[in-house]
């Protein structure tokens, strides 16, 4: 029962976050079921694809094992378009002597009034972090 509730709010919280006109049928039955994965990638463009994953690394032998038939999955990328704000907020509350807890709790709910999820959030503070951390040490 806890992993249906998991579930269906992961896949509300996707549903926030992607508007309703830039997903197609086939990926919003892919967030409907639940079958979506987030990907930190900030030197690529912000996007959502279809993909399956068609192997695995073997923890004990470290070989890839190949997954026969594999189920698509929708990927959501935190990519450069989604780092750049972050950044901007960073390096502007770096000038403006925001403590590195103040910064820190305004990225926060910055990130999360924007994406209302726990994955793109921590991504959109790690990167606001590091460019007021280059600005308060330029």
């Amino acid at each position: 029962m806890k992993q249906l509730l998991l579930t269906i709010l992961a896949t509300g919280l996707f549903a926030a976050t992607t508007r309703a006109g830039d997903l197609t049928p086939e990926e919003q039955a892919l967030v409907d079921k639940g079958a979506t994965m987030e990907m930190y990638s900030p030197k690529e463009h912000s996007r959502h694809f279809i993909n399956h994953i068609d192997a695995v690394k073997d923890n004990k032998t470290g070989k890839m094992r190949k997954i026969e038939n594999p189920d698509p999955i929708l990927c959501f990328v935190f990519g450069m378009e989604d780092a750049a704000p972050a950044r901007e907020e960073g390096r502007s509350m770096a000038e403006f002597h925001y403590s590195r807890a103040q910064a820190e709790q305004f990225l926060f709910a910055q990130g999360w009034d924007k994406y209302h999820d726990r994955f793109f959030t921590r991504c959109y503070v790690q990167e606001g972090e590091e460019a007021y951390n280059k600005a308060r040490n330029k």
